[in-house]
């Protein structure tokens, strides 16, 4: 014989929440503005905004990871964030060695 929820003693009473439990959408006030600026870099009705520009990458080689992993190493343990970020940019190929092609 199959057992069903209530002769197993084991049954809650099926009832639906009538109270929504999804997040209340926050209301933006309209109030008046303070300042007026120019309206550069910004979206407006109907204007979509640019993706960012793609960063220039070269292909590091491995001698590039290697000088660039040491230079990281250097900059960490002398406690100079420049030196280090430029280890990171030469290892990941962001750091603009033969950025500019020479002109015959």
């Amino acid at each position: 014989m199959p057992s069903t929820r209530s002769s197993t003693g084991h049954s809650k009473p099926r009832v639906h929440l009538s109270i929504s439990t999804e997040p209340e959408r926050k209301h933006r006030t309209t109030g008046t503005k303070k300042h007026t600026t120019t309206t550069s870099g910004r979206t407006g009705a109907g204007v979509t905004k640019r993706a960012p520009a793609t960063h220039h990458k070269r292909k590091p080689h491995l001698t590039d990871k290697i000088e660039g992993a040491a230079k990281k190493l250097v900059g960490k343990i002398t406690r100079r964030p420049g030196k280090k970020a430029a280890g990171t940019r030469q290892m990941r190929g962001t750091d603009g060695k033969n950025s500019r092609t020479k002109r015959v």
